[in-house]
């Protein structure tokens, strides 16, 4: 992977399946130094967009069980390894819960849970997709060279999702998804949870709302102009907060926007989306992906 703002990463992963189906292994490394901008309100210069260099090796094993062709489990066990710079000399103006998140090992190990009984991965048009993530993290000091030592840091993640589909008229589709994020105080800034950052909803920068707990809803309409060309018109409403009973949309807010859709094959439907967002204070965005949202 390479980005125009300097971004450079690389990884290897694959999964097998065995036991006609029933078992899933999976495994994946990953390195890189990724760039980007973090906003943080800093002492005596109010809020800034910081500029991070933040480099990241890792990789992890999961391993996976299909109780029935619609639910399964699995179980990943990660290791990051992760060093964020700073392209300034604020360094000292940080505020304190960046500070910790600056150098730090993590090991993670994530139980999920998914309930899924759509009729196609790639472009749905009836049933529902369930799932939860539930995270434990030690922050650890190594864990190569027969060394194996945890720091009183810790932390756990919870993410619940759930959507849904529905066909209407001849070729249209209604869509949804809601999901639910909870995370410890202790969770690094980076693996915590926000509007626009754990859900994928458009129209908010996926790091300006990074709070404990987060909670969004998204509809999407998707339409057929011709069997290549198709369009989308979509609505997310999300927030933030300490708590549960914190979230609110001051942490978030209200988008909307258009899509267009050219699928890329006729025996799969895979499409080559580009979506335009823009929210309650009018920022605008520009989503190009493949595939469908979610």
């Amino acid at each position: 992977m390479k980005t125009s703002n300097g971004t450079v990463g690389y990884g290897l992963g694959g999964i097998v399946n065995f036991a006609d189906g029933r078992w899933t292994l999976g495994a994946a490394a990953v390195d890189g130094d990724i760039n980007y901008d973090l906003p943080v309100v800093l002492p005596f210069f109010g809020e800034q967009d910081i500029s991070l260099t933040q480099s990241v090796t890792g990789g992890g094993v999961q391993l996976g069980y299909n109780f029935t062709p619609q639910f399964e489990a699995s179980a990943t066990l990660a290791y990051v390894d992760t060093v964020i710079k700073l392209d300034s000399g604020l360094i000292d103006e940080l505020p304190d819960f960046l500070q910790p998140d600056l150098d730090i090992e993590l090991g993670r190990l994530t139980f999920d849970l998914k309930y899924d009984t759509r009729d196609d991965t790639f472009y749905p048009t009836s049933g529902v997709v369930g799932s939860a993530a539930i995270t434990f993290a030690e922050e650890i000091d190594s864990v190569f060279n027969d060394r194996f030592q945890l720091d009183d840091r810790s932390y756990m993640k919870n993410v619940f999702s759930l959507s849904g589909y529905r066909s209407v008229g001849e070729n249209g589709i209604l869509a949804g998804k809601a999901v639910l994020c909870g995370a410890s105080d202790d969770a690094p800034f980076f693996d915590t949870c926000g509007v626009g950052f754990v859900d994928g909803a458009r129209g908010f920068s996926a790091l300006s709302y990074l709070e404990d707990y987060s909670a969004s809803a998204q509809v999407e309409y998707r339409g057929r102009l011709s069997e290549r060309v198709g369009y989308v018109a979509f609505a997310d409403v999300g927030g933030g907060g300490d708590s549960i009973r914190d979230i609110s949309t001051d942490n978030g807010g209200y988008a909307g926007g258009l899509g267009i859709r050219f699928r890329l094959s006729r025996q799969f439907a895979l499409d080559y989306s580009a979506d335009y967002a823009v929210n309650n204070d009018g920022d605008e965005f520009l989503y190009l992906y493949l595939g469908q949202r979610f």
